[in-house]
């Protein structure tokens, strides 16, 4: 025999019964209005502390997939500055322009020649240096052009300073192109260096060394540097064509201006 299980006995049915909705609250009830706000409130609080985070992310991302973008900017940045600072110089220039040349400096090229080129260099200056031979070149080529220099020793201070005092010594008796050459010519590591670019432009070293030291020399220096200093000029070489400044040794600029002043002339 095997055992079966009795059949239960139903359950008496039973009756359920479905609890009505709640009503439901308005969408812009009072409650949900000052939960909005404070949510927002809440929002507002905090962007200020998320937002530059995520810029920051964002930027950050930005600069290691394009590196470039630093160089571009500071291009363009440095761009800017020197467009600033030549429409400054440039605006200087016109309001001084009756008093940047005057009958004492000493010239390169035919001194009567009717287009004046204005330089501001310095001795120990590598761009001047590196510029000088082709100016020289520039100048050869064009012989209606005269550059009016400007000694102007702002870059090694009082090495430059004796430099230009030696150069202006040599103006008076006729040897200011010669030795203005040779000291662009010569390795200047030394005073021996000096003196060895003095004997080669053919002037007595001890001599012009002397005449360098004279108050008129030494005025006529700290002259051209308060000049340099109120039209707002700051390096070496710097050119005026015209009004126009020209930075560095840029000879094709150069040779634009003064094609420029020749048809001006006509």
């Amino acid at each position: 025999m095997t055992d079966t299980p009795e059949t239960p006995t139903p359950a008496p049915e039973t009756k359920t019964e479905t609890p009505a909705p709640a009503p439901r609250e308005p969408l812009l009830s009072k409650s949900n209005l000052a939960l909005a706000l404070a949510t927002g409130a809440f929002v507002l609080a905090l962007a200020p502390y998320v937002l530059p985070n995520i810029q920051g992310l964002i930027v950050r991302g930005g600069l290691l997939t394009r590196p470039e973008v630093l160089v571009e900017a500071s291009t363009a940045l440095r761009e800017k500055q020197d467009a600033e600072t030549r429409k400054s110089v440039e605006t200087a220039i016109k309001a001084n322009e009756g008093s940047i040349i005057a009958a004492d400096d000493p010239i390169l090229g035919n001194p009567s020649a009717p287009i004046t080129i204005i330089e501001f260099h310095d001795y120990l200056c590598g761009a001047c240096r590196a510029s000088h031979p082709s100016l020289l070149s520039f100048l050869k080529a064009n012989p209606d052009v005269r550059v009016v220099v400007k000694e102007y020793p702002i870059i090694g201070k009082d090495n430059s300073r004796v430099l230009a005092a030696l150069a202006l010594a040599a103006r008076d008796t006729g040897h200011y192109a010669a030795v203005h050459n040779a000291l662009y010519s010569h390795e200047l590591s030394s005073q021996a260096d000096v003196d060895a670019a003095l004997t080669a432009a053919g002037v007595n070293p001890a001599e012009l060394h002397a005449k360098a030291q004279s108050p008129a020399i030494q005025a006529k220096i700290e002259e051209t540097l308060q000049l340099g200093y109120k039209l707002g000029i700051a390096a070496t070489p710097n050119f005026i064509v015209d009004g126009v400044l020209v930075n560095g040794g840029d000879i094709p600029q150069l040779q634009t201006l003064v094609t420029a002043a020749r048809q001006k002339a006509k």
